[in-house]
């Protein structure tokens, strides 16, 4: 993969997720947020996206055209999600950097500094979950699992406190289960979507080594688009 320069020093960075049935869009200023939006009611994500996405630009008074660093998540979660997010930054960003983010990771930044490790689940659906359990300033501690919700929260409790924060789209659907496997654990749910905090991640993560260009920005799933099935272990993202 051919290196791109690393992100100036506070780059203008608009992130993008579509991954679950809640999207959002955010633009920051290095880590500054300077707007985020919402979306998911009533429409499809391809009908919303775009006009967030100028609803956003207008209320900062910035242009698509200032944008150093374009931020994606690239997965898991919707097949037809993720393509569209991914197809808005390959449109918009031409030759410009880009940076992508597995959903389980940007919740988990998302939770970080408050004094707990965080479990961060992805709902799969059918049954299943994607995640890991992290460390209290957002880093993997665990392998990521996915699978049926039992074998995988078994094997996430052997990385995890007693009392952990649970957050992401699993967690909020298996909320009944999960209190029941950590009777401790505290849940955070995340009305403004994951897209401003993949943002301030970008800001901290983004560099040479771990931005692409638009085209080489490919979604992460853990089921094939066309069988719908699950594969015996799947592949970490790059």
């Amino acid at each position: 993969m051919p290196s791109l320069p690393a992100p100036t020093q506070d780059p203008l960075i608009f992130a993008v997720d579509t991954s679950s049935s809640q999207g959002s869009v955010a633009l920051s200023l290095g880590p500054s947020l300077l707007g985020t939006r919402t979306f998911g009611e009533g429409k499809s994500h391809s009908q919303l996206l775009l006009p967030a996405t100028a609803d956003l630009f207008e209320e900062a008074g910035r242009d698509i055209g200032e944008v150093d660093l374009f931020a994606a998540v690239i997965g898991p979660g919707s097949f037809t999600g993720l393509r569209v997010s991914l197809a808005c930054v390959r449109g918009l960003a031409a030759g410009k950097s880009c940076y992508g983010a597995v959903a389980s990771d940007v919740a988990a930044w998302a939770a970080r500094d408050r004094g707990a490790d965080v479990l961060a689940l992805t709902d799969l659906f059918h049954g299943e979950i994607f995640g890991g359990v992290y460390s209290d300033a957002g880093d993997l501690i665990s392998a990521r699992e996915s699978g049926l919700f039992e074998p995988v929260t078994a094997s996430l409790r052997a990385h995890a406190s007693a009392t952990p924060l649970l957050i992401g789209s699993a967690a909020l659907r298996h909320r009944d289960e999960l209190a029941r496997v950590f009777p401790g654990g505290v849940f955070v749910e995340l009305l403004e979507g994951l897209a401003p905090h993949l943002a301030h991640l970008a800001s901290v993560r983004a560099d040479n080594t771990t931005t692409c260009r638009a085209r080489d920005l490919l979604p992460f799933y853990l089921r094939d688009p066309l069988t719908r099935g699950l594969p015996p272990s799947a592949a970490e993202p790059h």
